[in-house]
């Protein structure tokens, strides 16, 4: 609940869209680059003075595959968004890249441009996997790129690895996270595959061909991760986010503490809240790359954010659901200050009990047993919240 935001950049193009992925991504030979990036620099300009009287955290580049990006279109945004807003000191400035050599802009150039967190998509160090999952990659080739990288001169480096594919055990899940320890990154994300809609995986489990993974063996994978993390000081803070001291995503902290976040592209969402003057607004652009295309052209972005208003009962709701995501848990005491509410004591009593939460006066947060049925114990407080009439 700062007075600070971040900035999201979707740039929505892959040369390959990998078999398990639901995100907003199209084919890259559809991709009008030029088009894209005046549309960006438009919405950025119609857009960055909302946002002006707080301080800029971060700015992340992501997608698809945003390093497929010309670079000079990369530099014509962040000089944009640099002019025209207030930058905190630190402000982390992340693009997401696959460990492809073909998709790669020279590395010095984008810590010249200002970036400083590379966020890698790893996925596995394991052949068969990567094939699985339909990576242009090898254990070869993304060892390589990983030493590349992590001997650059970005030094805030995030590896992205996925976990319960189908046949995988125990021991190949642990030597993915083992190899970890061989590079020096300050941040690991791990992703529980999950099979979405709309994907080739998903009519392959319907087929039968994908059964539903074991869930002692997710159990024994999540164990395992914060056992072996832990031994090289990356530490837990949310259910799939591990990092060293300090080294905790500032983009994704403001989504999971329910902050300000200027969302840019196709399909981008954007979130302004200003708790003092008790504005609470959202917004959702087109998410096909013709559609924003013609709204951008014809529509000015900013006449449409009082439309989506929500108020503060939605806002502490989603406090709840995102928050408990994190390992400190949310603060009770600051989200009575926004609307005043209670929870169901016997639902405390219960989750307590069960060892799933701790729970005072002034934070909640979930276990270590409850983050595996995490869902689950988020909808249940939600449901127990009791808000006070205004």
């Amino acid at each position: 609940m700062t007075n600070k935001f971040g900035i999201y950049i979707h740039i929505p193009f892959c040369t390959t869209i990998c078999p398990y992925c639901n995100f907003n991504v199209y084919p890259q030979k559809i991709a009008q680059y030029d088009v894209l990036a005046n549309c960006l620099l438009s919405e950025l300009e119609k857009n960055l003075t909302y946002f002006g009287n707080k301080e800029l955290a971060s700015i992340h580049f992501g997608g698809g595959t945003p390093s497929l990006l010309p670079i000079k279109y990369m530099e014509k945004i962040l000089t944009m968004i640099l002019k025209n807003s207030i930058a905190s000191h630190d402000c982390e400035i992340t693009i997401e890249i696959n460990p492809y050599e073909y998709e790669m802009q020279d590395v010095d150039s984008l810590y010249d441009l200002g970036f400083n967190r590379f966020s890698i998509g790893i996925q596995s160090f394991d052949d068969v996997k990567l094939k699985y999952l339909g990576r242009d990659s090898s254990r070869r080739s993304n060892i390589l790129f990983a030493e590349k990288i992590s001997n650059s001169k970005i030094k805030n480096i995030n590896f992205d690895l996925i976990f319960g594919i189908q046949d995988e055990t125990l021991d190949t899940w642990e030597r993915d996270i083992k190899f970890v320890s061989n590079f020096d990154i300050n941040h690991v994300s791990t992703y529980f595959l999950t099979i979405e809609e709309s994907t080739p995986f998903w009519n392959k489990k319907l087929r039968g061909e994908i059964i539903d993974f074991s869930e002692d063996l997710y159990i024994k994978m999540v164990e395992s991760t914060i056992n072996i993390l832990r031994k090289n000081k990356i530490y837990r803070y949310e259910i799939s986010n591990f990092c060293r001291e300090s080294f905790e995503s500032k983009h994704n902290m403001t989504y999971w503490s329910n902050g300000s976040y200027l969302g840019i592209g196709p399909g981008a969402y954007s979130s302004y809240v200003d708790i003092e003057n008790k504005i609470y607004q959202r917004w959702t652009n087109p998410r096909s790359p013709k559609a924003y295309f013609n709204f951008l052209n014809e529509n000015s972005v900013s006449e449409d954010k009082v439309l989506n208003s929500f108020d503060t009962r939605e806002y502490v709701k989603d406090s709840f659901m995102m928050g408990l995501r994190l390992t400190n848990g949310i603060n009770i005491k600051q989200l009575k200050k926004i609307r005043e509410f209670s929870l169901n004591q016997g639902t405390l009593d219960e989750l307590n009990d069960e060892d799933l939460i701790l729970s005072n006066l002034s934070n909640i947060k979930l276990t270590q047993k409850g983050f595996n049925i995490a869902d689950y114990i988020i909808f249940k407080l939600i449901e127990s919240i009791n808000f006070k009439v205004a």
